[in-house]
Parts: C-alpha cells; sequence; structure tokens
C-alpha cells in the first residue's frame, strides 16, 4: 500500500485577527514562533509515522491567517479535489490560494461557490473500505453539498455521502468530533451530533466514544497515520489506553497555539 500523503500549510501569517467560533478569544495573542515550532513537530511526527508531507508555502497570503489549517481546503477522491466555499468572508480568500496548488499538483478543481462547505474538516472518510464520506452539516457546510460531492467527485465506484447533524457551537466541524481511525472503527464526542446522526454512524462504523473532557481537548481533531494517532497532548491516559489495547499507538504534540483559533492536529493536514 502507498504510503498517505498529506498537504500542510505554513503557518507563515497565522495569528488571531477576528472572531468566528467559539474558541476565538481576541484577547490570547498567538505566539508565532511558538505555533511554527509546535507545526514542525506536527510535521516531523507525521513523516515519522510513516506518510509523505507536501509543504504548501502561504506565499502572498498575509491577510488570511487560517490558512494554515489545510483540511480545510477541499476534499480529495484520486486526481479530483472538490474545493471548500468557506461560509465566513474572513476566509474566503483562501480558495483560490488552495486551487493554485491543486491545478499546479494535477489535480482536477470542482466544487460549487453557491454552497457553504469546508473541504475535509467536514468531510471525513471512513467505514468499511473507506467507501462513506462523513459530511458535518449545519454551522460551515450546507446539507446541499451532500448531493454536489457525491455528482462532482463520482468516478464510478461504488461510495456514499451521509450528512451528519453537528448541533453544539464549540464543534463547528466533524473532525472536531470524530476521527476514522481505520475502515471499521472511529472514535467519537456523540453529543456533538444530533440523535439521528449518532444512529446513522453506528450503522457505518463501529464507535469509541471519547469523553467531553478530551473531546475539549480536541481528542478528536487527530491525525491517523497507519497504527499512530498524533494529537494534542490530552488530561488524561483514558483515551490513550483505549486506542492502545486496540493496537494503535498515541503520539501526544503540543498544538496549543492553533487550540486559540479552534483547530488541532488535524485541522493542519489533509489527505492528498
Amino acid at each position: 500500500m502507498a504510503a498517505k500523503r498529506i498537504l500542510m500549510c505554513r503557518p507563515t501569517h497565522f495569528e488571531l485577527k477576528y472572531s468566528i467560533n467559539p474558541w476565538m478569544d481576541m484577547r490570547r495573542g498567538v505566539n508565532r514562533q511558538k505555533a511554527m515550532q509546535q507545526w514542525e513537530a506536527l510535521r516531523q511526527g507525521i513523516e515519522a509515522a510513516g506518510a509523505q508531507v507536501s509543504v504548501m508555502e502561504a506565499e502572498g497570503a498575509d491577510n488570511l491567517p487560517d490558512m494554515v489549517f489545510a483540511a480545510n481546503a477541499a476534499v480529495v477522491k484520486g486526481n479530483k479535489a472538490y474545493l471548500a466555499n468557506f461560509a465566513h468572508p474572513e476566509r474566503k480568500g483562501e480558495r483560490y490560494f488552495y486551487e493554485q496548488w491543486f491545478t499546479q499538483n494535477g489535480y482536477e478543481c470542482v466544487g460549487d461557490l453557491d454552497i457553504p462547505f469546508e473541504g475535509a474538516g467536514d468531510a471525513l472518510w471512513g467505514g468499511s473500505g473507506y467507501r462513506t464520506l462523513f459530511v458535518g452539516v449545519g454551522p460551515r457546510t450546507d446539507v446541499r453539498a451532500l448531493k454536489d460531492i457525491t455528482t462532482k467527485l463520482d468516478d464510478g465506484s461504488s461510495w456514499k455521502a451521509i450528512g451528519c447533524r453537528l448541533v453544539d457551537p464549540r464543534f463547528y466541524h466533524i473532525d472536531t468530533a470524530f476521527c476514522p481511525l481505520n475502515d471499521q472503527t472511529a472514535i467519537v464526542y456523540p453529543y456533538a451530533f444530533d440523535h439521528i446522526t449518532q444512529h446513522n454512524m453506528r450503522n457505518e462504523t463501529d464507535l469509541i466514544p471519547v469523553s467531553e473532557k478530551d473531546a475539549s481537548s480536541f481528542a478528536c481533531n487527530a491525525v491517523v497515520v497507519g497504527k499512530t494517532v498524533l494529537m494534542h497532548q490530552q488530561k488524561s491516559d483514558e483515551l490513550a489506553n483505549k486506542l492502545e489495547k486496540i493496537g494503535f499507538s498515541v503520539k501526544y504534540l503540543d498544538m496549543s497555539e492553533f487550540i486559540k483559533s479552534g483547530g488541532s492536529a488535524k485541522c493542519c493536514t489533509l489527505a492528498i
């Protein structure tokens, strides 16, 4: 099996310039030097786990501090990238730079500028054979995106997209509350989703529930490479112990500067 490929964007212009989610407190400034060190430790950790990392430079994107959160750029299937259409005006400019990168790297870019959708922050592959795309709907992504993604990423293979309604404002993207570990099992903070979604998720994959304490430390915003799970350091080892019992190894990282903007390890990465 080919090594996992991951796109990351260097946090050259990362700072707190506005507030568009409950985590963003303008009184808490970002230490950019520390953020760069944390980002670099994540990149090195991903590569040490066996994935290939492509780094995108944020040249010309001085006024787009959140471009470091590459997860939101697009959702990728094969050589097609379904680009984000950001819900907030503060982030809309990111699409131009990501479209450039994908085009230059041989991807066909698709999407819809009338439908709010925030990339793999709200669209995660999981379930049997990774044939289910779990799409977070509500805060940032419109339910209309499901049909459009299914049509425009159609490659003749058998897969489906299911809508997962987010109901807690702290968990505004699906990747803040749900993380497929492989094609059989995922970790989830159940109460980020409505009851119907919880039921539908259980029909697609085995679920390991995460406590509110761990969820609020962004435990679900983890990067999985093979049997390695990279996540922000947790207040307890409860989840790590559960994961180690089923064969995973948890690597803790300090993502505190990015959490100030409402993101952690997974938000900084996009599987390509």
